[in-house]
């Protein structure tokens, strides 16, 4: 509980700064003129929507466990993950058709203006993905996914800095359009690794970091056990591992059965961090009707 009020609080306060910066970009995108520092006061709105998003989620993964849903709520975190993540490819899609549109038709901008609102969110969205990737909750896939949005921004900030400078230099104004279209690339790449792990949560497949070919040799290399076979590997919810397998014994070792099983629990749960074992323990004797 203690770690969910942790993550709940340092949600709490990156939403607070979001919403800042967010007011900051709006009013510099009237002040200026610029299209880039709305598309970015746009993006950041996304930002703290998905940062409200991921705090709701957090909350929400505090209950406990009911007869509706016996593993607990968990998966809202990854559910409110995929769904981040999902917002992030809408987001990029926007700033390419409007970085195609002010390819064709640059318009004028107050680049000075531009420069220093962009400088404050760049500032801003690096000091809140640092203060985020430093915390424990960094492998949260729900606190990945604020991370990956406000960096994000971050470059987009950075690429709005490029742009007003190349603007003020040269006054090239395509220099925006351009520097947007890099940013998309950047941004969907984010997005993607973090649908891809959280797809992965849902379809309950193996997680990608564990090693599922090890746990098969640790368990085959054990005196007491003869065969394993049936073996399933998933995440109950982002970090929570669960597994389930057969294990074939020898016949005189049915008797000590149950101590058997404690011993391959403690095994999975010291060295795989699976917190939800069900283990089902065979005779070697038996045939595929023991399956």
């Amino acid at each position: 509980m203690q770690e969910g009020n942790t993550e709940i609080r340092h949600l709490g306060t990156v939403l607070t700064a979001m919403l800042a910066v967010l007011v900051l970009e709006v009013v510099g995108g009237i002040v200026s003129g610029s299209l880039a520092l709305y598309a970015d006061a746009a993006h950041m709105a996304t930002d703290a929507a998905s940062a409200a998003l991921a705090l709701w989620a957090a909350w929400l993964a505090q209950r406990p466990a009911d007869r509706r849903h016996t593993f607990g709520y968990g998966r809202s975190k990854v559910l409110a993950a995929l769904a981040n993540g999902s917002a992030l490819f809408a987001i990029v899609a926007l700033v390419w058709i409007e970085g195609i549109k002010h390819l064709q038709t640059p318009r004028p901008v107050d680049e000075k203006t531009m420069l220093v609102v962009a400088t404050v969110a760049l500032a801003t969205n690096l000091v809140l993905s640092w203060y985020l990737f430093h915390s424990h909750h960094r492998r949260s896939l729900n606190v990945r996914a604020v991370i990956a949005h406000a960096m994000g921004d971050a470059v987009a900030s950075f690429g709005v800095i490029v742009a007003a400078i190349i603007i003020a230099v040269t006054g090239w104004l395509r220099a925006d359009a351009l520097v947007s279209l890099m940013i998309g690339v950047l941004v969907a790449y984010s997005a993607w690794t973090v649908v891809r792990d959280s797809v992965t949560v849902l379809m309950e497949g193996v997680p990608r970091e564990f090693d599922l070919d090890e746990l098969r040799r640790t368990l085959d290399s054990l005196p007491y056990v003869s065969d394993v076979h049936d073996l399933h590997v998933w995440s109950v919810g982002e970090q929570a591992l669960a597994a389930s397998f057969h294990v074939r014994v020898p016949e005189s070792a049915l008797a000590t059965s149950p101590e058997t099983v404690s011993r391959l629990k403690e095994l999975l749960h010291t060295r795989f961090r699976v917190e939800h074992a069900t283990i089902e323990v065979e005779s070697e004797t038996c045939g595929e009707g023991c399956d």
